[in-house]
């Protein structure tokens, strides 16, 4: 697992140990970000259920300016950390260990892109959107990586589907706030 792009391009990240969080693929994490576009240097993004921090640290590698890291287990903040302090991220890091349901009362500033990649078995794409589209305006857009078989709403809220794509047994699908 390496970013792919930016200012950190090639760089491998550490993942937790054992079964803790499933990576996302180089491939997939490739396609999701040329999907979103060029980043302008001021998005902030929040990266949900984030396990090594992949998705968080590659948008930072492409120029956003904040990132904020969530996960509930001491594993992953312990990875998380590990690879922000390695690529030298910190300031625009932050990495809190909690439940993903606490998380928005805590965020003090809008949020470009929400990622959300939870463990597959508790399909919580959907409770996230929801989520999500409670505290729009705030959240412009939400990145949901998913297996393909998991067919999400085509609009939740003021979020409607922007573009989604297959990659094998996984897709990408990206809601934007049109509300």
């Amino acid at each position: 697992m390496r970013i792919i792009a930016g200012r950190w391009r090639g760089r491998r990240l550490f993942s937790p140990p054992g079964l803790v969080a499933r990576p996302t693929t180089d491939r997939v994490k490739e396609s999701m970000f040329n999907l979103l576009g060029p980043f302008s240097g001021d998005e902030h993004v929040l990266d949900l259920f984030a396990g090594s921090g992949a998705l968080g640290l590659e948008a930072l590698s492409r120029g956003a300016e904040q990132a904020v890291f969530v996960d509930r287990h001491p594993q992953s903040i312990a990875a998380i950390r590990r690879n922000v302090a390695a690529l030298g991220a910190g300031g625009a890091a932050q990495v809190w260990r909690m439940d993903w349901r606490a998380v928005w009362s805590r965020l003090t500033e809008p949020v470009d892109w929400v990622f959300v990649d939870p463990p597959y078995r508790e399909r919580l794409w959907l409770p996230v959107l929801e989520a999500a589209a409670a505290h729009a305006p705030g959240v412009g857009g939400v990145v949901c990586e998913h297996p393909r078989e998991e067919i999400l709403p085509d609009a939740s809220g003021p979020f409607s589907i922007w573009k989604a794509r297959r990659y094998g047994d996984i897709q990408v699908t990206i809601y934007v706030c049109r509300g």
